[in-house]
């Protein structure tokens, strides 16, 4: 690899050419550039470094060919012709090399001037995006130089957000699959909520997988529960039987679900008891609340914990919490996430007030005679921080509809920071997700996106991804990303570490089960045939 150490050996990769920018200028270069590549050049006496985000090749023989004939014999002519193909390429400025590879971004205030040789950026100029040491952590090394290890910083991630956006394939399961390994090695606390139980065979140190539970006692709402039985949307009179039937006295009875439906009956009487006046409807719809509730109970069964715990004491602190959500509806899943992250944070709310309220009497106590603290015990299950990823994100956060979860993870992404609860979003439809909880991600990692209105609506969103990168997202191989944001340190195009301990959320091959299945059955029945011939 070149640089300006080497520059008689190999010379400049070419020169600035045409306008230039502060934040962008344009090179042409003695051959092909690849978008991703990274390049150097001075500008008032510092080195800034580059990205190249757009890349074309030009034929001045070629441009004038109007028929195949002329093709053929041009081709020939400028393969001679060393003067006759043109390579540009357009370069983002990332910042000053000497800052960048301190931690800091600081943009040049003039442009590097037309005709500055242009350089590919060497092994120690690249060391920017190898930052070692917590909080920074490897995800993977750059696509276009394999030997540099590529770095995140955990702490933003932690409380900016994150956005990871792909096709289905495109390895974004993969993505959530390191991160969470990277929080298990450190003993972080993580919870995954895993709609189609794509984590539950992850094998690490540290993660613990669980199937999630809806524990109907602590449902603030009648129209949740009614959700989650799978009350018709419009059985307004169904709804209000519960509505009513759900008293206190049910919530804190011994047996949750027995005490319900006895209120149901109690309702039921008394309409009964008006005689002339009393409300047929409302008769039937206590009949049909009492079978809704059976059914429910006998399918979901141990989905729906009546115990008198919290389901959130399922979760561990200091591990990563994969809940399973394979079993729930949609409907059911949106409840649970929503009660889930709405207790998350008031627990880490819980944690931060009383933080606060020990230092203050850490504070009076060494100003006053220095006797000990009086505070005690609360009722807290997260002292540290916590992170949240949500699978299949453009259901519960739908653009179109407002949902439970979706109100809650709008809160956490607007105040979740200063209480130390932060969300990852993983989607492969993102113009489906909300537009206000995608703005507040702060950090994106983007793999292969093919449709023009996910790029279009990721533009609309978030500010920190050019034209021209959106344009190069379909090009992205399985397992490429595009990182931009608050927890790199500059924009990446980095190929990401495989995940060996997970082993779910491939593509099925139906030939090898088929052919597995076959080899199987046949087995079986041989052996069928020759127990028959034995008798």
């Amino acid at each position: 690899m070149s640089n300006a150490g080497n520059a008689s050996v190999d010379g400049p990769l070419g020169f600035v050419v045409g306008e230039a920018y502060p934040y962008k200028f344009t090179f042409i270069a003695k051959r092909a550039v690849s978008v991703g590549e990274y390049v150097v050049v001075d500008a008032n006496g510092r080195r800034i470094l580059g990205m190249v985000e757009h890349s074309s090749i030009r034929s001045s023989i070629m441009d004038g060919v109007t028929n195949y004939h002329a093709a053929y014999e041009g081709k020939a002519i400028a393969e001679r012709n060393v003067r006759d193909k043109s390579y540009l390429a357009l370069v983002r400025v990332l910042g000053y090399t000497d800052e960048l590879i301190k931690g800091k971004v600081t943009l040049p205030s003039i442009p590097p001037e037309p005709g500055s040789m242009v350089f590919e950026a060497s092994r120690d100029e690249l060391k920017v995006f190898s930052l070692y040491g917590l909080p920074w952590i490897r995800i993977g090394s750059l696509l276009r130089n394999a030997s540099v290890d590529v770095s995140v910083n955990l702490d933003r991630l932690a409380s900016r957000h994150l956005a990871i956006l792909s096709v289905t394939g495109g390895g974004k399961s993969n993505l959530l699959a390191l991160i969470a390994k990277r929080i298990a090695e450190l003993s972080g606390t993580m919870v995954i909520f895993d709609y189609h139980g794509e984590y539950t065979d992850i094998k690490m140190s540290n993660v613990e997988v669980m199937d999630a539970r809806i524990n109907p006692r602590y449902i603030d709402e009648a129209e949740r529960l009614a959700d989650l039985l799978e009350v018709r949307e419009y059985a307004s009179v169904q709804r209000e039987v519960l509505g009513k039937a759900l008293t206190d006295d049910v919530r804190s009875s011994t047996d949750f679900w027995a005490a319900l439906k006895a209120n149901i009956d109690a309702l039921k009487d008394m309409e009964e008891q008006k005689g002339s006046k009393k409300n047929v409807q409302f008769i039937k719809a206590c009949d049909r609340l009492q079978g809704i509730i059976d059914s429910a109970v006998r399918r979901l069964g141990p989905l729906l914990d009546t115990s008198k715990r919290r389901p959130l004491d399922m979760l561990r602190p200091n591990k990563v919490n994969i809940l399973n959500m394979i079993e729930f509806t949609e409907k059911q899943a949106n409840i649970a996430i929503a009660y889930y992250l709405e207790e998350i944070l008031e627990d880490r709310k819980r944690a931060e007030r009383l933080r606060g309220r020990r230092e203050v009497e850490v504070r009076s106590s060494i100003s006053s005679s220095g006797s000990g603290s009086s505070m005690g015990s609360t009722d807290v299950k997260f002292e540290s921080p916590v992170i949240c990823a949500i699978e299949e994100a453009h259901v519960f956060l739908p653009n179109n509809k407002d949902t439970d979860a979706k109100y809650i993870a709008s809160k956490i992404a607007r105040e979740g920071r200063k209480f130390g609860v932060s969300l990852i979003i993983v989607s492969q439809r993102p113009r489906r997700l909300d537009q206000d909880v995608l703005s507040q991600m702060g950090s994106l990692a983007i793999l292969r996106l093919t449709n023009p209105e996910d790029q279009r609506y990721i533009n609309e969103a978030s500010e920190v991804l050019s034209k021209e990168l959106l344009e190069y997202l379909p090009s992205l191989n399985v397992g490429e990303a595009i990182l931009v944001g608050q927890w790199v340190n500059v924009p990446s195009i980095v190929k990401i570490e495989e995940v060996r301990e997970k082993r779910v959320g491939g593509d099925i091959s139906a030939v090898e089960e088929w052919r597995s299945s076959k080899k199987h059955s046949d087995i079986a029945k041989e052996k069928t045939e020759d127990l028959m011939r034995f008798d």
